[in-house]
């Protein structure tokens, strides 16, 4: 059954834009009913389209697990390549349901014939790198906040990252 959740709005972030990515996931693995929710992994990969990184390529798999109240908990990591600097990230964070649109639940996903709200969930986490590029390695000291929108529908993935340290 599904239920409607506390869908506070975030605040706009405010800092340096280390980059904005758009990309797309090429494939939603459903790996099914879990202990504490649905897991779903999600590959994907686009092009880091503002910021230090403009033109790289960013690969990556988000592990998404929706729990018993609607929340998408996400774990993933990335790789952003440009030339011959490689950029690895790891993150942690949520996935809220659209505003206004009741979320669907474990119990929901695995019915047949579900589909997915049209409508993006909104994604928030923190992400850390690690780089062996010289020019780069002040990203080994740096986390920024991610805030964006994932489309389970559509595949759309839009991340901008801020620094907060």
């Amino acid at each position: 059954m599904s239920t409607a959740l506390d869908t506070r709005v975030a605040r706009p972030l405010t800092g340096e834009l280390l980059y904005r990515f758009d990309g797309h996931f090429s494939e939603i693995v459903p790996i099914g009913p879990v202990a504490d929710g649905f897991r779903l992994d999600g590959h994907f990969g686009g092009t880091i389209t503002a910021g230090e990184l403009t033109g790289a390529r960013l690969t990556g798999v988000d592990y998404f697990r929706i729990d018993h109240s609607g929340i998408g908990i996400v774990r993933g990591h990335e790789i952003v390549t440009d030339g011959d600097r490689t950029v690895a990230v790891e993150l942690r964070g949520i996935l809220r349901p659209p505003v206004g649109i009741v979320a669907p639940l474990p119990a929901d996903i695995v019915r047949p014939g579900f589909a997915w709200p049209s409508e993006p969930y909104t994604i928030h986490v923190s992400a850390s790198f690690e780089t062996a590029a010289p020019d780069l390695v002040h990203l080994n000291r740096t986390v920024v906040a991610h805030t964006g929108t994932v489309d389970f529908t559509g595949g759309a993935l839009h991340v901008e990252a801020y620094v907060i340290a």
